[in-house]
């Protein structure tokens, strides 16, 4: 069963109020998940990167009775504003922020998950678990300083889950993966993948909490990055096409896409986006360098994670946690 390491319980006192030896042990679970650790529960094993999210009680590795005893009655205090733990110090924006649940629902992968932590708990989990992670713990994965969640932490639960599957695929392609390449602050990809013979793919995930602005950035950046190839991976099917709309009719990117704006962005395949974009980078009438394919989360999942696939990527990864 997981629990939360004891140097928490010294820092909680700084960082929080109302705060439990069972909240800790949820927090640090679900840490443990969006930062990409390997967990192995009942001769399983479930990483981020290759199955659904699983429950909570799978999550923490308890009995049912350790369920029903611990966590249960704490995981319906996390899930409501006036229950949930108060941060005394916001190390992100100084504050507390206005009152939220520190757990939400979210479908992910056509699958409801109930325990997907707001910018609270990711402000919370930065805070406790920093410098408790090591490279035994992610050895894949540049850590920095004085940080407990890896790359940015303000990335929903959503957001890191596509950008872990697809740096799952492209690794078990036999290319060379770096998560979040560059500076904070930078525009930069999430993912960048080299093949054998040099060939360089960037990926860039999108959720629809993301700023109008940020787009218009990376597609920019990339722009100017012809030797590369770009995929762009979207929340859904009209987040991806409202993008294309928006980056299409911005006065400030050079983008011209065949057939848009989208009148109905929500009713267009991706095949087709992705039709459209080799049009736009074959016509001279168009110019869109920026983006060469685009994908949806669970359509990269559905097309690459198979049973036979989970079950070869289970058994060659050798980092557990339980």
């Amino acid at each position: 069963m997981v629990h939360a390491p004891p140097e928490t319980q010294t820092r909680a006192d700084d960082v929080l109020e109302d705060w439990s030896l069972p909240a800790l042990d949820i927090l640090w679970a679900i840490a443990q998940w969006y930062n990409g650790a390997v967990l192995e529960r009942d001769d399983q094993r479930y990483h981020i990167g290759w199955h659904r999210p699983p429950d909570l009680q799978t999550l923490l590795g308890c009995s049912d009775a350790e369920w029903e005893q611990r966590y249960e009655a704490v995981f319906t205090d996390l899930q409501a504003p006036a229950t949930s733990p108060t941060l005394v110090d916001d190390r992100h924006y100084g504050q507390s922020e206005e009152l939220q649940p520190w757990l939400t629902e979210q479908y992910i992968l056509r699958r409801k998950v109930r325990w997907t932590p707001t910018r609270s708990a990711r402000t919370a989990m930065d805070t406790l678990f920093a410098d408790l992670f090591d490279a035994d713990d992610l050895p894949r994965h540049q850590l920095e300083a004085d940080t407990g969640l890896i790359g940015d932490w303000d990335e929903s639960l959503l957001h890191r889950t596509g950008v872990a599957a697809v740096a799952t695929v492209w690794r078990q392609q036999g290319r060379s993966v770096v998560l979040y390449p560059g500076k904070q602050g930078q525009a930069q990809p999430d993912v960048r993948s080299t093949a054998v013979d040099g060939t360089t793919w960037e990926a860039e995930v999108l959720t629809d909490h993301h700023d109008r602005a940020m787009p218009r950035s990376k597609f920019a950046t990339f722009a100017e990055q012809s030797e590369r190839q770009h995929l762009w991976i979207f929340e859904n099917r009209e987040t991806a096409f409202e993008t294309l709309n928006r980056l299409h009719e911005a006065d400030d990117v050079d983008c011209r896409i065949a057939n848009a704006p989208f009148d109905t962005p929500e009713n267009y395949s991706i095949q087709v986006g992705n039709r459209y974009l080799d049009q736009s980078h074959t016509d001279a009438d168009y110019h869109c360098p920026g983006i060469d394919r685009i994908d949806t989360i669970t359509g990269w999942y559905g097309r690459h994670y198979d049973d036979a696939a989970r079950t070869h990527l289970a058994t060659s990864t050798s980092t557990t946690h339980s």
